[in-house]
């Protein structure tokens, strides 16, 4: 369960500039530079450090009712109520085109529009590569310090003292054996592990990086030290993908999304698996092009984005991080 202080209408990230194109280089950009931002929903926020809260049912009873007794005793049903306080991060991308660039042909673009285009999708793979880190959340202090959001790969670190411990990731719901050991009975066992802590149907996905995707492939839909495929087709026809986008699990249905190879840092492989309901991005303003005046050396232009990454239960979340092939 999962508790907001602000509206929960999911938003879409605002974008503020002369160009109304440049809307349409953001949806495009977050498709394929940023697909774990794209998975997210956004809430419009005003808030540095916007704070959500989450709660848990209590144990399950087959107690009955005695007859004669009365129903009247209460009881306080939110003793276990968790908070998360996010913390905002500005990311800014900054350039310029000298006008000798932008008199010439170019291949690239070398101009003012093709330079915001440029900064954009620059500023969206820092975002992701951001959100997917495993950097800790860090205050902003004004002319000091700047404001840093917690990644995903902290959120999903068992020890993370930011939860409150029937809210953090739990152990069995993070894989830490050999890549080439993550077949079947490995996967399932994670997601079991992430399933047990709510017993609700959920609408998984992986976020997977190259050797991770790969090794769920083979790993999962081919015999074992052979090229011959496993047939999960009750008729026996058909054939299984190469590129598997969508796993039938004992627990639902579990997206397979890429990732952004340039973020992140897979070693011997890197995944995600996580409820997009469980995680928002407080969007303060979205991505947005700024365009200074050029006195003589090129118009400068600055791209960015504010927005604090928050999480309403650890517990619902799982990583895949090989300690070796």
């Amino acid at each position: 369960m999962a508790y907001l202080d602000t509206a929960t209408d999911a938003q879409p990230s605002g974008l503020t500039t002369n160009r109304e194109e440049l809307v349409l280089d953001a949806m495009l950009h977050t498709a394929t530079t940023a697909p774990y931002k794209g998975s997210l929903p956004t809430i419009a926020s005003s808030n540095d450090q916007p704070r959500v809260f989450m709660d848990d049912l209590a144990a399950v009873s087959a107690a009955g009712h005695i007859e004669g007794n009365d129903t009247d005793g209460g009881g306080d049903q939110f003793t276990n109520v968790g908070d998360y306080r996010g913390q905002s991060q500005r990311w800014v991308q900054t350039g310029s085109v000298t006008d000798e660039q932008s008199s010439k042909d170019s291949a690239v673009g070398a101009d003012l529009e093709g330079t915001k285009q440029k900064l954009l999708k620059q500023c969206m793979r820092n975002i992701e590569h951001t959100l997917v880190s495993d950097q800790d959340k860090i205050a902003n202090v004004p002319n000091t310090t700047a404001g840093i959001t917690e990644g995903l790969g902290n959120f999903t670190d068992p020890t993370n003292t930011n939860f409150a411990a029937d809210y953090r990731c739990k152990t069995d719901s993070v894989f830490t054996g050999a890549l080439s050991t993550l077949d079947d009975a490995a996967l399932d066992a994670l997601i079991a592990s992430i399933y047990k802590e709510g017993g609700e149907y959920e609408n998984l996905t992986l976020l997977a990086w190259p050797k991770l995707r790969s090794a769920i492939v083979f790993n999962t839909t081919r015999n074992a030290g052979t090229g011959s495929r496993i047939d999960y087709n009750v008729q026996g026809v058909g054939t299984i993908p190469y590129n598997v986008e969508l796993m039938d699990t004992a627990y639902g249905k579990m997206n397979m999304i890429n990732s952004n190879p340039q973020t992140g840092t897979e070693g011997f492989g890197l995944g995600y698996i996580y409820d997009p309901k469980y995680l928002h991005l407080h969007v303060q303003w979205g991505e947005r092009a700024s365009t200074y005046e050029n006195r003589g050396a090129g118009t400068p232009v600055a791209v960015d984005y504010f927005a604090a990454h928050t999480c309403q239960g650890a517990n619902r979340l799982g990583k895949i991080i090989p300690v070796s092939a």
